[in-house]
């Protein structure tokens, strides 16, 4: 209670006030609340007083009389012990340090002890487990005990009891010895979402009753772990919620029981689903880069907020004019991680204002879009002229002329004025005056000091700061009329004693249409004058004759023209004494004379006097009839027809009377059209040419106008009209690196030029380069990321792309799969669904409007694990690609093994000729060798006679090893040691063994053995082989070099020299004789005719008997292998046939399977399966045969 009482009239109210510090000072009202009241004898009650309300307090009395009175108090609580707690719990594992706190407030000093069970205080004098320690705090003290290594004896009641001089107090630890339990097994994943996944698990066998609670840990890669706890066991699965989408996180689970936690248990990998993305594009910024053109930039979302990979953008624009709320959206593939996204807008209204939106896509959807940002294109030339142009002639020199602006979105910009283009359009004007202009800002403006009675062609342009719009059409206004000028000039001659002729010419400048002239005269006599008269003529009539006149007076003329405004002035005044005498003298006006080409010109030359008349041109007279064009009239005038340019020149008219001469020079000018402008190229940008060009000869008629063509290569031809005053010209919108073919035309009146030279020009650019893979290709395990950003445009912007792909590894080889055929370009592409470990090979061709290049790669995808396959994979996957894939290779290969071919082809050839001259004259010179051969061969041989109709075989090659004839019955062969009825053998022809291993492309039989006497047919095997050369093998030996005379290659042998080396030096083609219809075979005409064809043993070494156990060996063949009859015999061969004629053993070949007398067919049996070659050798005397021996 703290009391304050102060008496005064009127009673003081009291106030009580507490220091807000420790100290007096600054004060606040102390109010009625709670353990505070305010007596109404003015003292201050303070119940359940604690150390809070501890200060100074002020107690203020005031009557409102005077300065109030105060006083003031201290107030100073004494506290004993206390803590704010009666009690806690400490749990620890077991043999772990317990360690036990109490904070205790109050008045100091405090003495603290520990207590077990409230009666044994510990001590660590006592025991060695046990430390203590206190700790000085601003409100009390800190008291700390330790029990080191812990077990369950040591749990219980322990007791911080705290004392002062005020009182004492204590505090209940309890502290409880555990053990943990084991850490929960099985730990798997029932379900994931995108931001949930439901857990499960197993607890450890006995464990389950101990864990009061489960703690799942997780957490994201690298980030700190995150936890819920689960309190009511026997609950083993939980639901994890609040996750990010598209996340990779780690699981975690703990149990935790009376005796503490259990170790965390195995880790789980999870990856939540994707989302949508939450967030949209950062940073999205737009600026404008030309007045069609804006570039817009963005950065990716936030990474916790893409919720997926990254497939995308679509970036929305409308203008701020649009009536429609709704975007243009475009979208652009690529997931930005390399940096800031890009995407040009281009054909966008000029000068507009638009907003531009942006928003995310990934594999699941778009995310939200974007905050809009606002850009303006750039200000650019009005796109179109002033509209609804008028014009007023206001008088004879002034036009007053108005028109309206262009439509806001054609202004393209803020409108800095007008200019107004201006120029006399009448024909002499156009060739000496130049185009006005008159800059205005208002909406009309006024023309003087123009010319009078003229047409003026009006053209008017708006402008802005980047220059001047398009210009309108021309308007034309006219000058009103106003009073002519004066005759140009005025003639006067004598033309009878009594007359004078007067002539003049029209105003320069008639400034409008002149209705009449009117000519004055007068009579002078020295300075009297005498009459004078006036006379109104019509405007066409140039001349006037005054007639009846006084003579030897002077007259005096002059003229003035008259328009509807009123009469002009007047012509100088010319004068002239009558006379007696009249002179030559020319009345008509010369000067120049200006006509169109082919038209024709008439120079008049009227004069008086009955002169005679010449002219001449240049120096030249012209006679009648001399100039096919040209015609001189009776009246003087001469007439000009079908002018060109050579008419043009100057012409005189002389006249003379023998009184007086005169001459009078007309200038004609031929007009005719322009001649061709020489055109240039200045310079040259990716979408423009700059043109400039001299005008060459204008054809003596003012340019009106230029035609400019153009056309891109195998394009249309367009043309564009220029003004002509324009000596240059800028061409736009041209497709980039494209060559295009520019000519010009001039105009004038007359017609148009021939064309400029015509100008290939190129617009910069080229068709696209080709990447380095590196730069291209970044291959993934099941995908490939192709960076389209880095492909080089070489100035031209890529169009689109067209994509294939397809597998090369071992065992995958595949056709192309097309991805695209229009790829967009942009700045990333994906390409997915790819096999790990796999070499692909890639197909891509990049379009702009200067070409297309094609570029192929191979790439490797990488393994599952994310690493590259291994060198040994790689390796043998580049073996494995076939060479004829690869185009390059391919083409080196095939033009050297033809170049081989061709040489190896020719070098035969070459060879082969050769060797036939060498044949041709070693057959000549042994000639006469072989004869003597062949008739002492001949004596080893029975003849006998061969029947008409019976063919011989002409060359070895084409008897076959198996060849068979059939002989009639009637023919016998010769043998001494046999007689009687003939018999049919099958005879067998081989070659002699020696003559194979000579090297012989195709030796002579070595034998003619006996065959079997069943067999009615001789096999033959044609052949068409034909033998290079053959050698000599014995010094002895007389044979020649081959031949085409089949006679040259018979062998000339005796009986007694069988075992002689055999030799033949050309193949022999065989024709096929007999069978069964024969007539009359003869065995000794046949051998007769081919003396060189059988080789006889001795009588006693021969026989008839096939012997099956023989040797045999195959007619060699060039370029065939030895056994190549066993092929050949099965064939059907057709063989050919050669006609018999007595003088030669040479024939003719007829047409095939057709014998000589056309009437026995030739049979060409296939050999029985049952007949198999055997080779044997058998020696017939001295010599080794071969035959083939049937095989039955």
């Amino acid at each position: 209670m703290l009391h304050c009482q102060a008496q005064g009239v009127p009673v003081p109210t009291i106030l009580w006030k507490k220091a807000t510090g420790s100290k007096s000072g600054d004060y606040e009202e102390v109010r009625e609340r709670p353990y505070t009241k305010l007596l109404a004898n003015g003292s201050l009650l303070l119940q359940h007083v604690k150390e809070d309300r501890e200060g100074f307090y002020l107690c203020q009395a005031n009557n409102g009389i005077g300065t109030g009175i105060g006083k003031v108090i201290q107030l100073k609580v004494n506290s004993s012990p206390y803590f704010a707690g009666q009690s806690k719990m400490v749990t620890v594992k077991k043999g772990d340090t317990a360690m036990m706190q109490c904070e205790v407030k109050g008045d100091k000093p405090i003495n603290v002890v520990w207590l077990r069970n409230g009666k044994h205080e510990l001590n660590p004098s006592t025991n060695y487990r046990v430390s203590i320690k206190q700790d000085a705090t601003p409100e009390g003290i800190s008291a700390e005990v330790q029990i080191s290594n812990v077990d369950s004896s040591d749990s219980g009641a322990y007791f911080c009891q705290a004392s002062n001089l005020y009182g004492r107090d204590q505090q209940l630890v309890q502290l409880q010895v555990q053990e943990p339990p084991q850490p929960p097994s099985s730990l798997e994943a029932a379900t994931v979402s995108s931001r949930v996944v439901n857990l499960k698990w197993q607890p450890r066998g006995g464990d389950a009753a101990e864990v009061s609670k489960y703690i799942v840990e997780y957490r994201e890669i690298d980030r700190q772990w995150q936890y819920i706890e689960i309190s009511d066991p026997p609950v083993y699965s939980t639901i994890i919620e609040n996750l990010k989408p598209a996340t990779n996180y780690v699981f975690r689970i703990i149990a935790e029981g009376p005796a503490g936690r259990s170790s965390p248990s195995q880790e789980l990998f999870i990856k939540t689903d994707p989302q949508r993305p939450a967030g949209p594009p950062l940073n999205l910024g737009a600026r404008p880069i030309s007045s069609t053109e804006i570039l817009v930039s963005w950065m990716p979302p936030s990474y916790e907020l893409r919720h997926g990979e990254m497939q995308g953008y679509n970036i929305g624009y409308r203008s701020m004019h649009a009536t429609s709320n709704s975007y243009n959206f475009t979208s652009i593939s690529g997931d930005g991680e390399d940096g800031t996204g890009e995407l040009l807008l281009t054909n966008l209204a000029k000068y507009t204002r638009y907003t531009i939106v942006a928003q995310a896509f990934n594999q699941i959807g778009p995310g939200p879009l974007s905050e809009p940002v606002t850009a303006q294109t750039m200000e650019d030339v009005p796109s179109k002229p002033p509209e609804d142009i008028r014009c007023m002639a206001q008088s004879s020199t002034s036009i007053q002329v108005s028109w309206q602006p262009p439509q806001a979105h054609h202004t393209n910009g803020l409108l800095q004025g007008y200019k107004v283009f201006y120029e006399c359009a009448t024909e002499d004007a156009i060739s000496t005056g130049e185009m006005e202009t008159r800059k205005t800002t208002s909406l009309t403006v006024h023309l003087s000091n123009l010319r009078k009675f003229s047409n003026y062609s009006i053209q008017v342009l708006a402008y802005t700061r980047m220059g001047d719009g398009v210009i309108s059409p021309p308007s034309f206004c006219h000058t009103d009329e106003d009073a002519p000028e004066a005759p140009a000039d005025i003639k006067i001659a004598i033309s009878s004693p009594s007359s004078l002729y007067v002539s003049w010419l029209p105003p320069k400048d008639p400034n409008g249409i002149i209705t009449k002239y009117n000519l004055y005269m007068r009579a002078v006599n020295g300075r009297e004058e005498l009459n004078n008269d006036k006379r109104n003529l019509l405007a066409h009539q140039h001349h006037f004759e005054a007639k009846q006149l006084q003579s030897h007076t002077e007259y005096q003329f002059w003229v003035s023209a008259s328009t509807r405004v009123g009469e002009g002035k007047s012509s100088r005044v010319v004068s002239q004494l009558t006379s007696n005498r009249v002179p030559a003298k020319i009345v008509s006006f010369g000067g120049l004379t200006i006509r169109p080409w082919k038209s024709s010109a008439s120079l008049n030359c009227l004069a008086v006097g009955a002169p005679r008349r010449e002219w001449f041109k240049g120096d030249t007279l012209l006679r009648a009839g001399t100039q096919h064009n040209i015609q001189l009239l009776d009246s003087g005038e001469m007439i000009v027809t079908m002018l060109q340019t050579s008419d043009t020149g100057n012409y005189t008219c002389q006249v003379d009377n023998g009184i007086g001469t005169d001459r009078l020079t007309h200038n004609l000018l031929v007009q005719v059209p322009p001649g061709p402008p020489v055109l240039y190229v200045t310079s040259a940008t990716s979408s423009s040419i700059l043109l400039h060009w001299k005008i060459g000869s204008t054809g003596n008629a003012p340019i009106t106008a230029f035609s400019l063509h153009y056309r891109r290569v195998h394009g249309n031809l367009e043309e564009m009209q220029l003004s002509r005053h324009a000596t240059s010209h800028d061409l736009k919108g041209l497709f980039c690196g494209s060559t295009y073919q520019v000519y010009l035309v001039a105009h004038n009146k007359i017609g148009s030029s021939s064309a400029s030279t015509t100008l290939n020009v190129k617009t910069q650019g080229q068709p696209p380069g080709i990447p380095p893979d590196s730069v291209l290709i970044a291959p993934n395990s099941t995908s490939v990321v192709l960076r389209l950003n880095g492909w080089p445009d070489n100035g031209c912007p890529i169009i689109y792309f067209v994509l294939q792909y397809r597998s090369v590894s071992i065992g995958l080889d595949d056709d192309w799969h097309l991805v695209s055929n229009a790829l967009k370009p942009q700045r990333r592409f994906t390409l997915s669904g790819l096999l790990p470990s796999t070499m692909y090979r890639l197909k891509m061709e990049a379009h702009n409007v200067a070409g297309s290049t094609n570029a192929e790669y191979t790439f490797w995808t990488l393994t599952k694990d994310g690493d590259p396959p291994p060198p040994e994979l790689v390796q043998r996957g580049h073996r494995s690609q076939i060479f004829y894939n690869n185009i390059q290779l391919l083409i080196p290969i095939i033009i050297t093994i033809t170049a081989t071919i061709i040489c190896i082809a020719f070098t035969v050839v070459c060879y082969k000729y050769r060797q036939r001259g060498r044949q041709r004259k070693d057959t000549m010179e042994s000639q006469q060798t072989t004869d003597a051969q062949r008739d002492r061969y001949y004596a080893t041989i029975h003849k006998v006679a061969l029947q008409a109709g019976d063919k011989i075989p002409e060359t070895s090659e084409d008897i076959s090893p198996y060849a068979t004839f059939q002989l009639s019955e009637a023919s016998t062969l010769a043998q001494p040691h046999h007689s009687g009825p003939a018999n049919t053998l099958l005879h067998s022809f081989m070659y002699h063994e020696r003559a194979m291993t000579e090297g012989c492309a195709s030796p002579p039989p070595a034998a003619v053995l006996r065959l079997h006497n069943q067999s009615p047919y001789y096999n033959i095997n044609s052949s068409k082989g034909r033998r290079r050369h053959s050698r000599k093998t014995e010094p002895e030996s007389e044979e020649s070099d081959s031949d085409q005379d089949p006679l040259t290659s018979s062998r000339t042998e005796s009986s007694n020299q069988l075992d002689a080396k055999m030799k033949h030096s050309k193949d022999l083609d065989v024709q096929a004789a007999g069978g069964p219809g024969d007539h009359g075979y003869n065995p000794n005409h046949y051998m007769r005719s081919i003396p060189g064809l059988i080789y006889h043993g001795t009588q006693s070494s021969t026989s008839s008997d096939l012997s099956p156990m023989s040797e045999q060996k195959s007619l060699p063949r060039r370029g065939r292998s030895r056994y190549h009859h066993l092929h050949l015999h099965n064939t059907n061969t057709t063989p050919r046939h050669k006609s018999s004629k007595a003088q030669s053993p040479i024939a003719s070949p007829r047409s095939s399977c057709q014998p000589a007398d056309n009437n026995v067919p030739i049979q060409l049996p296939r050999m029985p399966s049952q007949f198999r070659p055997i080779h044997s050798s058998r020696t017939i005397g001295s010599t080794n045969v071969t035959r083939l021996s049937p095989n039955c």
